[in-house]
Order: structure tokens, then C-alpha cells, then sequence
């Protein structure tokens, strides 16, 4: 049975080696699509900047039409001043320059803020595009070595499943049964080593004379208490 448990042993191997290596496939479409995902907010966050900036100028150039109706007003009404006929009329039309100097006023004080709020947006704008220009570059060759990275692990995997088909085609089916079930149960971990007097899959104890009776490799032996395959160690 030497052959046998050598096959099992590969095998074990193999399967163990499949495992990885599909874990790391499986993560590697995650990985990507965080890298997107952050370019995605990069991006998002530079919209929003050159939104609020585009939103900004188009208030300020209509607070600039305000302002110079506002002027306009200003100027009728200074024109009406002179030519009121009663006291009545002066006031009325010294009320309506007053009122309209307040206006232009706001909208001044407005059109300041506008500008000062454009002039930090623009500054930020430059901040978030460089941001966003340096992580797209970043993302961009991370994703690039993640999709090498998952040929690699494609291929690997490929190989390793050829292996496996050729160690199979010559174990014992029941042998193989035995391995499967096993494996099932305890995730994925189905052929140990007896070492140092323990069972190196559970770690229990493994009497002497049964590491000697492994160690021929006449039949199968189970660990009594986790029940996986042991094999004699090489060393």
C-alpha cells in the first residue's frame, strides 16, 4: 500500500495547494473592484467640485444682471429726482434710490462671497484632480497586475488539476472514498502526519507502538480522535 499512501499524500497536497489558490482566485475580482470603487468616488468627488463651481459662476453672473438693474434703477430714479413736481414725489423717488442702493449693496456683498467661495472651490478642484489623476494612474496598474496575477493563479490551478486527475487514475477507489469523506468533515484536511508521538492534525496523542505500525504502511490508520488519515513522518 506504500504507493498508495504516497498517492494519497500528493493528493493531499494537490488539494490542499487548490484550496489557496482558489481563495486568492476568489479575491481577486474583490480586489479590483475596490480599487474601481475608489477611483468611482475619486471621480465623483471631482463632479462635485466642478458642479459647485459651474453652479457658483452662473449665480454670479446673475447676481451681475441684479446689480446692474439695480444701477439702472439707481440712475431712473437719480433722472425723476430733479423732475418731481411735489414734495411728495421727491421723497417717493429718494425712498426708491435708497431702497435700491441696499439692493446693489447685498448683491455686492453676495457677488464677494461668490467669489471667495469660487476662488477656495478652484483651489480644492486642483487638489481633488490631482487626487483622483494619481489614484486612477495607481488603480489602473494595480488592476493590470491583479489580472496577471489572476492568469497566474488560473494557470496554476490548471495544472495542478492535471495532477490531480493523473494521481487519482491509479489510487485505490476506496482509499479515495475514505479520503473524500474524511476531507468533507474536516475542512479539507483529510491525510496527516503521526510526529513527535502526536497526531499533527488534532494534536492528540498517538501511542508508540501505533507511530511503529504507521510507520509500515500495511493498511490504514485513522487518529482516534480527530479520525483523519495518518501517514508516518519522512523526516
Amino acid at each position: 500500500m506504500t504507493q498508495d499512501f504516497t498517492r494519497l499524500k500528493t493528493l493531499q497536497e494537490l488539494d490542499s495547494d487548490l484550496k489557496t489558490l482558489r481563495d486568492n482566485l476568489e479575491e481577486v475580482p474583490k480586489r479590483i473592484k475596490h480599487l474601481q470603487d475608489e477611483t468611482a468616488r475619486a471621480e465623483s468627488a471631482l463632479a462635485t467640485v466642478q458642479g459647485d463651481i459651474t453652479e457658483h459662476k452662473k449665480q454670479y453672473k446673475l447676481a451681475d444682471v441684479e446689480l446692474k438693474a439695480a444701477e439702472e434703477k439707481i440712475a431712473t430714479y437719480s433722472v425723476q429726482l430733479y423732475s418731481a413736481k411735489t414734495n411728495e414725489q421727491y421723497k417717493a423717488f429718494l425712498k426708491e434710490i435708497e431702497t435700491q442702493k441696499k439692493t446693489k449693496q447685498g448683491i455686492e456683498d453676495r457677488m464677494i462671497v461668490l467669489m471667495e467661495e469660487s476662488e477656495a472651490l478652484e483651489r480644492q478642484r486642483v487638489s481633488v484632480e490631482k487626487t483622483h489623476s494619481e489614484l486612477k494612474a495607481d488603480s489602473e496598474k494595480k488592476v493590470k497586475s491583479l489580472e496577471e496575477e489572476k492568469a497566474e493563479l488560473e494557470a496554476a490551478i490548471a495544472e495542478r488539476e492535471k495532477h490531480r486527475a493523473e494521481v487519482l487514475d491509479g489510487l485505490d477507489s476506496q482509499l479515495l472514498k475514505l479520503y473524500e469523506r474524511i476531507r468533507a468533515k474536516k475542512s479539507g484536511i483529510a491525510v496527516v502526519v503521526a510526529s513527535d508521538g502526536k497526531c499533527q492534525g488534532c494534536f492528540n496523542p498517538v501511542p508508540a507502538q501505533r507511530v511503529l505500525e504507521i510507520a509500515r504502511q500495511d493498511r490504514v490508520y485513522t487518529c482516534e480522535a480527530c479520525g483523519r488519515i495518518l501517514l508516518p513522518d519522512d523526516k
